[in-house]
């Protein structure tokens, strides 16, 4: 194999390796968002049933309140 060759395939294998790394770099960045996102649904998805259960907890007082002054 001439030199020529040799520095060519080098650069080509160089290449290749940049750009498997760079997919490799994109394929951690879309799983971390999509983690991201995936994190601040359940942290809505929570603090909508605790903002329910308190309305829930202030409704049963409110009834109950009310139902303690009729009797």
């Amino acid at each position: 194999m001439s030199n020529i060759q040799q520095s060519f395939e080098a650069g080509k294998a160089h290449a290749q390796g940049e750009c498997e790394a760079r997919r490799a770099v994109e394929t951690v960045k879309d799983a971390a968002a999509t983690a991201a996102d995936s994190a601040q649904q359940q942290q809505h998805r929570a603090a909508g049933a605790i903002q329910q259960t308190a309305e829930q907890a202030a409704s049963a007082v409110k009834d109950a309140v009310s139902g303690a002054g009729s009797h």
